[in-house]
């Protein structure tokens, strides 16, 4: 394997995903069903064979070391007992640092071929991924699969087309000439493209790889060596997607720490050091608000460039629509999926006193509400897709939460109970907790809930719900928001409002499309604008960013 066939191998999936990247219109690399038919058929139990092998037991693929560690536990009540290789923030560094030199040195279009096969092979472990993220989330199989395998995939893809585009978008090399009357100058001129440093990516507990690729790929393919610090409850889905880069570029005649894993401990976290430290000089980071605002401030400081997705409190406005069943089931699955474990899940749900309008007709509050508890109930209730739908709580704190807001003494309409997870009897299940109020409440209502927690809140008008909707989204942002409306002119009333005040809209969902879901290639994720994070999967400027040109003139 050569660079030279890389290129060739892969000059096709490259330019398909520019030309998705321009056009915007469907383009999925990877199909998302985890098929037999194919991946494979035996690929789901060599997987699973795999998965059980390395519990309890060092994940030596990312080569040997003095020191391991790992603190995994499965949401579904069980010990993964996985051990990684630790290192100290100095030796991270110092290895990053000198990796970078050649990787730096090779072309874009040579760095991106090489992710382009990190990616290809990675894909044959999308079921080993798949139960990795299960049992480190608490995602249903089927979603862990998808999240973090194909989708994931196509964000990597995204972010690496992307990323080629932007750094191939003027000549590297020109000869300048300028007429002088009778004469004329030459200069020879080239342009350099010189990565900012180290990047480092901070991941998250709940999608530890969906999360993580854009910016890791991103700073690869724009010469940065890459430093991945993963939440330490969900270190193996992305540990197989760092060892399985790490090996092509071992092959390529490469130093594999041009990415690499920083594994801690919740009692002794690496990441601040790492921000700190002066020969990093870009973070991405998913996660809280508060631990992210901490980072913004640090990198501020520092000079660093920043991207962080951190919180938001995303909201629902219900005016109305012709078909009251499809909206609330639409509704209700993104409330259930993932027990509202999702950056972009529904919490607030604005209507006014007077109902909405249901196929022409008025609809009460409460009718509304009823029909919301039963679309809920028939999804957490059905013993075939209810339990792989809501999944497990990922983080013991989050099913605090929700004890914490059933205690707030609001109207329920829904409560929340414990959900069986067949053949897993220690899961920790619950089904959504949906709660009733109005305005008077906003101290609580426009705070993050994170988890299956959400609010029907009661307004004077529609004009009062948008009002609320647009200050929640300025004050403490929005990675989605939903509008239930037949009315053309309150639609366009609440687009322009709505993204006005810096957040993405969806209007009148009722199929097989969540607001809860962003598609690689087609939706842009997070609009970085608002406070729940000043980066966008994947803008221009979510690659440019992440390097500087400088030109160097030779008198011809």
């Amino acid at each position: 394997m050569t660079l030279a066939d890389l290129r060739t191998s892969h000059e096709n999936t490259l330019e398909a995903a520019i030309k998705a990247n321009a056009e915007r219109t469907f383009h999925a690399h990877w199909p998302e069903a985890p098929s037999g038919k194919i991946y494979g058929e035996t690929a789901n139990d060599e997987a699973l064979a795999r998965f059980q092998s390395q519990l309890n037991s060092r994940f030596d693929r990312l080569g040997a070391a003095e020191t391991w560690m790992g603190e995994e536990a499965s949401p579904y009540g069980f010990d993964l007992g996985i051990t990684y290789p630790a290192y100290t923030v100095d030796e991270l560094v110092d290895r990053a640092s000198s990796a970078q030199v050649a990787w730096q040195a090779l072309t874009p279009v040579d760095r991106a071929a090489i992710l382009v096969e990190a990616l290809e092979r990675g894909s044959k472990s999308f079921f080993e991924i798949g139960y990795a993220t299960q049992h480190t989330t608490g995602q249903g199989f089927v979603m862990a699969f998808q999240a973090s395998g194909p989708h994931a995939f196509d964000r990597a893809l995204e972010a690496t087309a992307l990323g080629l585009a932007a750094q191939t978008s003027f000549t590297s090399n020109v000869m300048w000439t300028k007429p002088m009357g009778k004469t004329s100058v030459s200069i020879e001129k080239s342009y350099r493209l010189v990565p900012r440093g180290i990047n480092l990516v901070i991941g998250c507990s709940t999608f530890p790889v969906w999360n993580t690729v854009p910016g890791m790929f991103a700073g690869l393919v724009t010469g940065n060596s890459v430093i991945v610090k993963p939440h330490p409850g969900s270190v193996y889905p992305i540990a197989i997607v760092v060892a399985v880069l790490r090996d092509v570029l071992v092959e390529l005649g490469l130093d594999p720490n041009v990415v690499q894993l920083a594994v801690d401990t919740a009692a002794k976290p690496l990441a601040l050091d790492l921000v700190h430290h002066p020969a990093v000089g870009i973070i991405d980071y998913t996660g809280g608000p508060v631990f992210g605002a901490i980072i913004e401030r640090a990198a501020s400081e520092h000079r660093k460039v920043v991207f962080t997705e951190k919180a938001g409190v995303n909201c629902v406005i219900l005016d109305s629509t012709d078909d009251l069943d499809k909206a609330m089931e639409n509704l209700a699955f993104s409330l259930t999926l993932y027990s509202g474990q999702m950056c972009t899940a529904p919490q607030n749900i604005f209507i006014a006193k007077n109902g909405m309008m249901a196929g022409g007709e008025p609809v009460s509050v409460e009718v509304v509400a009823t029909k919301l508890r039963e679309k809920i109930d028939s999804l957490v209730f059905n013993e075939k897709t209810g339990p792989g739908t809501l999944g497990a709580v990922q983080n013991p704190f989050t099913a605090a939460r929700v004890a914490e807001a059933a205690a707030l003494g609001f109207d329920v309409i829904r409560g929340s109970e414990p959900v069986a997870q067949p053949g897993f009897d220690g899961s920790r299940s619950m089904s959504p907790l949906v709660l009733k109020t109005d305005t008077s409440r906003s101290d609580v209502y426009t705070k993050e809930w994170f988890g299956p927690i959400s609010f029907l809140i009661v307004t004077d008008s529609f004009d009062e719900s948008l009002r609320q909707v647009t200050d929640s989204i300025r004050q403490h942002g929005a990675l989605s928001s939903l509008v239930f409306t037949s009315n053309p002119e309150s639609m366009q009333r609440a687009e322009d409002a709505i993204v006005s005040a810096g957040a993405p809209v969806a209007f009148n969902f009722n199929s097989f499309v969540w607001v809860n879901q962003s598609a690689a290639f087609s939706d842009f994720h997070g609009t970085g604008c608002t406070p729940a994070g000043n980066a966008t999967f994947a803008d221009w400027q979510f690659v440019t960013n992440r390097y500087n040109v400088v030109g160097v003139r030779k008198q011809a």
